[in-house]
Order: C-alpha cells, then sequence, then structure tokens
C-alpha cells in the first residue's frame, strides 16, 4: 500500500509540472532569432506569399486559348410514317442494312480567335499583375518588420520600466515597514506614514497600468510570431546599456537617402506598375476597336442539297456603332491618374525620409551627454537616499522629491532609447533599407 501511495504522489507532482509548464512556456530570443521566426512563421506573411501564386495563375490561364465549341443539331429520334414515304432515303450507318436511312445530324465545331494582339495584351497585363503584386509582397515585408521591431521596442521598454517601478515599489514598502515600527514608537507623526503609503499605492497603481501595456504588446508579438498563446517572451540586447546612441553620418546623408528611396521604397515600385499597367490597359482598349473572328466548320448528313456536306465560315462583328471609344477614354484618363499617383508618391517618399531623418538626428542628440556612468550615478544616489531616508538625515519632501527626479529621469532616458529605436526603423521604412544602430566612436 505504501508503494502505490508513493507512486500515486509522484505521478500528482509529475502532472502539477507538466501542467504549470504547459501554462506558460518561457521563451528568450534575440532580435535576429525573432526575425527568423517571424518570417518562417507569421500566418499574414504566409497568406500574403498566395497572392504571387494566384498571380501567376492568372497568368498561365490568361495564355490559354478559349476552348472551341461543338454544336451537335437537327438530330430526328424517330421518323413518321409519311416522313419515311415522303422523305429521302439516305445510306444507312454502322454497317445495318436498314438503322440510319432516315436519320439527319449536324455537327459544328466553332473556335474564337482573337485579333490585333488582344491575347497577349491580356497576358502583359497579368503580368504586370503578378510584378505588382511581388511588390506588395516586398512592401508587406517592410511593413511587417518595421511594426515587428516597434513592438519589440516598446516591449522593451515596458520591462525596463516596470522593473525600475518595482524597485521603488519595494524599497517603499521596507521604508513604510520601518515608518510603522517608527509610528508605533510614537518617532514620527501619522502623516508622513500617510504621505508614504500613498506614493506607494501610486505607484503600484502605474505599475498595473504599465503591465497592461506590457500584456498587450506581449500578445502582439505573439501572434506576429504565430507561438502558443501561453509562451511567456522576453529578448535579449534589445536596448543599448551604454546608451551610446548616434547614427553614421556616411549613412545618413539626405540626399543619398532619397536617392536610395526612390530606388527601394515598394510604394514607389507599386506606382511605376500602376503606370505601366495603366499603358497596358490602354493598348488593350485601343485593341477591342478590332473584331474578334469566328472561324467554323460544319458537317451535315442530310439537310443539304448535298448528302454529307462538310463547309467552313467565319463571323465578324460589325465595328459600325461601338468603336470602344468609352473604353479608350477611360483608360487614357487611368493613365493621366497613375500618373499622378505616381508624382506625389514620389514627393510624399522624398519629404518624409528628410522628416525621418531630422527625428531620428534630434533625438540621437538627447545622448550627447548621456552615459552609462551617468545612469549607474543615478542610481548610486536613488540606493543613497533610500539609506538617508532610513537613517532620517534628510526629510520626506527631500526624499520624495528626489525619487520622483529619479524616476523622470530614468523613464526619460529608457523612453528616448525606444524613440531612437522606433525612428531609425521608420527612416528604414520610408527608404527601404535596413539601417542599422551604430555606437559613437
Amino acid at each position: 500500500m505504501k508503494a502505490v501511495k508513493n507512486i500515486i504522489i509522484t505521478s500528482i507532482i509529475l502532472f502539477t509540472s507538466a501542467l504549470c509548464y504547459a501554462q506558460e512556456k518561457e521563451l528568450t530570443l534575440s532580435q535576429d532569432e525573432a526575425e527568423a521566426l517571424l518570417l518562417k512563421n507569421n500566418l499574414g506573411l504566409l497568406a500574403e506569399q498566395l497572392n504571387i501564386d494566384i498571380a501567376e495563375a492568372e497568368v498561365i490561364q490568361t495564355k490559354v486559348w478559349p476552348n472551341p465549341t461543338l454544336t451537335i443539331d437537327e438530330v430526328n429520334l424517330w421518323s413518321t410514317s409519311y416522313q419515311k414515304k415522303t422523305g429521302e432515303t439516305l445510306p444507312s450507318l454502322f454497317g445495318s442494312e436498314s438503322f440510319g436511312r432516315q436519320r439527319q445530324i449536324s455537327a459544328q465545331i466553332v473556335q474564337l480567335v482573337q485579333l490585333a494582339g488582344k491575347r497577349k495584351k491580356r497576358i502583359a497585363i497579368e503580368q504586370v499583375n503578378k510584378e505588382i503584386a511581388d511588390a506588395y509582397l516586398e512592401d508587406f515585408l517592410l511593413s511587417l518588420r518595421t511594426e515587428f521591431r516597434e513592438t519589440i521596442f516598446e516591449f522593451q521598454y515596458s520591462k525596463v520600466y516596470i522593473d525600475l517601478l518595482e524597485r521603488q515599489v519595494s524599497s517603499l514598502a521596507m521604508l513604510i515597514n520601518s515608518y510603522k515600527q517608527q509610528y508605533e514608537e510614537g518617532n514620527i507623526n501619522k502623516a508622513d506614514l500617510i504621505r508614504l503609503k500613498a506614493t506607494h499605492m501610486a505607484m503600484k497603481d502605474e505599475l498595473i497600468e504599465i503591465n497592461k501595456k506590457l500584456n498587450h504588446q506581449e500578445g502582439q508579438l505573439i501572434v506576429m510570431l504565430n507561438l502558443d498563446d501561453s509562451t511567456a517572451l522576453s529578448f535579449t540586447e534589445i536596448f543599448d546599456e551604454s546608451f551610446n546612441y548616434g547614427v553614421n553620418p556616411e549613412e545618413i546623408e539626405v540626399t543619398r537617402l532619397q536617392e536610395l528611396a526612390l530606388e527601394h521604397q515598394p510604394s514607389l515600385l507599386i506606382a511605376s506598375h500602376q503606370v505601366n499597367k495603366a499603358n497596358k490597359q490602354y493598348a488593350y482598349e485601343k485593341a477591342l476597336r478590332t473584331p474578334d473572328l469566328t472561324l467554323s466548320v460544319g458537317y451535315d448528313r442530310g439537310g443539304n442539297i448535298m448528302q454529307d456536306f462538310v463547309g467552313v465560315g467565319f463571323a465578324l462583328d460589325l465595328p459600325i456603332f461601338d468603336r470602344n471609344k468609352g473604353g479608350i477614354k477611360r483608360a487614357q484618363a487611368e493613365i493621366d491618374q497613375a500618373q499622378l499617383i505616381q508624382q506625389e508618391a514620389t514627393l510624399k517618399v522624398k519629404s518624409e525620409v528628410r522628416q525621418k531623418l531630422k527625428n531620428l538626428q534630434q533625438i540621437a542628440s538627447f545622448f550627447e551627454t548621456i552615459n552609462a556612468s551617468y545612469v549607474s550615478d543615478l542610481d548610486k544616489s536613488m540606493a543613497a537616499y533610500n539609506q538617508f531616508f532610513k537613517d532620517q538625515t534628510v526629510n520626506m519632501l527631500s526624499y520624495l522629491d528626489f525619487m520622483e527626479a529619479y524616476i523622470d529621469n530614468m523613464h526619460i532616458i529608457f523612453e528616448n532609447q525606444m524613440q531612437y529605436l522606433t525612428a531609425l526603423e521608420e527612416l528604414n521604412y520610408i527608404t527601404g533599407l535596413n539601417l542599422q544602430h551604430r555606437q559613437k566612436n
């Protein structure tokens, strides 16, 4: 019985451990590892890639000739006595002496032939559609990478800020316990204790709000990476702990960036393809002025003056009323529209490059006087003030003022790290490049 009891207890422990593991799986990734996983797992990207297959299928389908049409007609399934008596007798069918002597049948095969190169022009349009699908995929990849990186930066910012607040909440909790003892001994007044508790409560409330943001950001990342919803994510080496942020002047010269953006920005490539497509649509609309030709080959067993008659024919619409003037006019307007959109997109990209670059440079300038030693000095000063306050060598007002200034300073530094990396990604997006953060010398 004792052995059975031990087995049951062991099984319960193992089951509980497995259940806890199932509830939350920790996954720590570097940014490069996370991006590799994104390209492999992201469902939106996988769905977008299928647009390439769809566009290729459209090209294949457009290349196919229309099927010929077979018509079987004038088949009499029976014949009356009168018809047998008055009708013409035909040769029998299939070697029979009587079958088919009063059987009529006709057949015709019709094939549509598109003139003026309509088929080739439609193929050209679908090939441009495929190029547009390729450009949209590139734009989707660029947007996805930018959104993913910015979400990681926000997530990491929330993490470090939560860590900062938790340290202060922990310090305040210890100070409150110490002040409780001092209050019970009659060494301090109740107002000081209440002030500490109020500050502690406000900080805990702020922690709840920032944790909500963190949970939302983690949920976004899990969806992007197509991970199990119980995964607990963390990332390594996102922020530069030396706070040595800068930009390489050779990489961010505005004219050079504008030139590169005009070459690599997917939105401009899409606008260019749209102009090309509009031109090809215009050529196709002009070709529609030429009517298509229908060729036919027919057989008639006994309905003609000649028995077993085989004849050929053709049909052609007469372009008297419809010369596709409206379609041609619409296509010309679409060319003008596409060209205007392309001009606007070009101007917009050049303007945004300049704007995004200014944003990056302004944020980078913030770190001119910020470094790791300054942050370390802030941490040491805060630790010292905690001890001074505990020893009652500084009053509560001075302590709380310094703690507020410390949290504000660290918050600003963390937020500017996130904003710098975000500004760099926005510049990457508009240029279509992948510029990386470089430490200043």
